[in-house]
């Protein structure tokens, strides 16, 4: 009775795989050739390990003619001298049944590739040298075998070389009687996502290589060495499960927490140098770009220690920087920074300039008896005794002392008459040096070179101006016009006094507070919450980013009494948030209560007080 071709592999196939799980009495042992075996795993757990993996292995050489001839005579079934597909796959089962139950990584084999299941396809694909090959053929043989297992996720010395002989090679040696004995080179990757890591590596012929992550570990593994039956790879590696001395995920924590605080360092050591700074040059304080570049330097070193844990293997391969080492580093390289940055700070503060004193004459109050009919050189007015005289130290032109002070240079030969107020300021813009007076609002001063501001107003930011005099308020409504930004003034002055006083364009609407009602410019003081109110919410809802000048709230308070001018004030404030525009409060504290003035502030973002 004759049995189908198919029965014979279908028999064939069991006897093998049966025998597959034994370990041959005698196998013969190869002569040399090479083996290269490619894997790429991956392990992942916490209290227990899950692998998975593929292998590839390769021989070469007489290993592959070897190799080749013991896979005829055990499955060329028909005895052509020619593997055919099924025969192959019959080989390759029986390799995959072999791997079942063996250890690789700490992990017990439980699955490996089932090829009686794959297409014709895939096996072509996955194999190389055995597929419609002869007997006889100097190919390398090549072929792709998958595994799955599972183990215990505790403390385990890995001979990563010999590891890939046990396993893969003697499942061959099981399956055909052939133990490989030669060259083995083996490329191992192995990819873990738990809280165990890699330790302790004592590698002879080997080298190591790995990237540490929150996540786990990376870890590249690479040998090239003789093996055989009684010829070991001796490289070994530890698996520890909880390894304070490697723990990825405690590390990155210190990492982080260390990086945090020494990226602050510059930003710290910057505010106390900015604080060293007269007040109205602070905007002018720059951080050392020195300090935050090595501070980042730094961080980026300490991260490079925590991610290449292998990173003086080319010192020795048995060189790994731990990463409880990341504990002592990283407290030393923040005091170091900190001390770096603050020595650094400290020596800039020492090029801080003081404030800029032109060295002229000082001008001169003369007494106010006796002066007669002396003509203010600045107004052309006469400069009555019972008023202070401001006389010029250069050229001895006289004029009133108000005169001098909106002026500040002499109007006949252009000295500057205050030099113990003067500063020196560079332009943010175009970097030109030039001087002003230090009386000046910052958010008012203009290069004369180029004409930028040194402070830009913001939109929907409102300012509280408190001076006896309102001229850095109007200053800074000026800045605003100048920037082409819509604005209005609301005052208890004459609009042509306050227009000529403070060169405010024609594009600037004034509105004053009075009684009389027979000018258009007028709005009556007596009801805030009418004709006030409706000028400034007209005109917010009809412009965008404008500024709004309040001046004389003094004379509102006898007017109105303090509760409703506050009031009016709060609605003054939401409708320019709102609208983002800007207003702009002068007042002169001195007229208000200490409550009162504080109540005031209260409702304003910044506060510029020169009093």
């Amino acid at each position: 009775m004759r049995l189908t071709a198919g029965l014979c592999v279908a028999l064939l196939s069991f006897a093998l795989l049966t025998a597959a799980f034994s370990t041959p009495s005698s196998a013969y042992v190869g002569t040399g050739g090479l083996l290269k075996a490619d894997g790429k795993m991956t392990l992942a757990g916490l209290t227990s390990l899950e692998g998975s993996g593929t292998m590839t292995l390769n021989f070469s050489g007489v290993a592959a003619t070897e190799l080749r001839l013991r896979v005829f005579t055990n499955f060329d079934l028909n005895s052509d001298e020619f593997l055919d597909i099924d025969e192959t796959r019959v080989f390759l089962d029986a390799v995959s049944g072999s791997l079942i139950g063996k250890m690789f990584y700490g992990v017990n084999i439980t699955k490996a590739t089932s090829w009686t299941v794959k297409s014709d396809d895939y096996v072509v694909k996955h194999t190389g040298g055995l597929v419609n090959f002869k007997y006889d053929s100097g190919a390398s043989l090549v072929f792709e075998v998958g595994f799955e297992g599972s183990g215990e996720a505790r403390t385990k010395v890995i001979e990563p070389a010999q590891s890939v002989y046990n396993t893969f090679a003697m499942s061959i040696a099981e399956t055909v009687d052939y133990a490989f004995n030669g060259t083995l080179v083996v490329n191992q990757r192995v990819t873990t996502f738990t809280v165990g890591s890699f330790t302790s590596p004592n590698i002879t012929d080997g080298s190591l290589s790995a990237i540490r992550a929150p996540f786990g570990e990376i870890l590249w593994y690479s040998y090239t060495g003789h093996v055989g039956p009684g010829v070991p790879a001796l490289d070994e590696i530890a698996y520890k499960e909880i390894s304070i001395m490697a723990n990825q995920q405690i590390s990155f924590v210190v990492l982080f927490v260390g990086a945090i605080i020494i990226l602050r360092m510059p930003g710290r050591n910057f505010d106390k140098y900015e604080k060293l700074h007269p007040r109205k040059f602070r905007k002018y304080a720059k951080p050392l770009m020195l300090v935050t570049i090595s501070a980042w330097l730094v961080v980026a070193f300490l991260a490079i220690l925590y991610l290449l844990p292998f990173m003086f293997s080319f010192i020795s391969p048995n060189a790994i920087f731990y990463a409880a080492y990341l504990y002592l580093v990283i407290p030393l390289a923040a005091i170091g920074e900190y001390f770096f940055a603050r020595f650094m700070y400290k020596k800039a503060s020492f090029d801080i300039p003081d404030e800029s004193i032109i060295e002229v004459k000082q001008a001169v109050v003369e007494p106010e008896e006796g002066l007669g009919e002396i003509l203010c050189k600045a107004c052309y007015r006469p400069i009555e005794a019972s008023l202070e005289m401001l006389q010029c130290g250069n050229c001895g032109a006289n004029m009133h002392l108000d005169c001098g002070e909106k002026a500040q240079n002499c109007p006949s030969c252009g000295q500057n008459l205050f030099p113990e107020r003067t500063r020196s300021i560079e332009c943010r813009s175009c970097g030109e040096a030039f001087m002003y007076s230090g009386l000046e609002d910052p958010y008012s001063i203009q290069c004369p070179n180029c004409g930028a501001f040194q402070e830009d107003i913001a939109a929907g930011k409102n300012y509280l101006v408190s001076a006896e005099s309102p001229r850095n308020a109007y200053m800074m409504i000026r800045a605003l016009m100048l920037s082409e930004r819509p604005t209005l003034c609301l005052t208890a002055e004459f609009p042509g006094k306050v227009r000529s006083e403070y060169e405010l364009g024609p594009e600037v609407s004034i509105k004053r507070f009075s009684d009389t009602m027979t000018d258009i410019d007028n709005i009556s003081p007596k009801d805030l919450e009418g004709d006030p109110m409706e000028v400034v919410s007209t005109f917010l809802m009809t412009t965008k980013k404008a500024g709004v000048l309040l001046e004389g709230i003094d004379m509102l308070v006898e007017t109105n009494g303090f509760d409703k001018v506050l009031v009016f004030i709060k609605k003054l404030n939401d409708l320019a948030t709102i609208h983002g525009s800007t207003v702009i409060l002068a007042l002169d504290k001195k007229k208000l209560t200490e409550e009162q003035f504080k109540a005031v502030s209260g409702e304003f973002d910044e506060i510029h007080d020169y009093q």
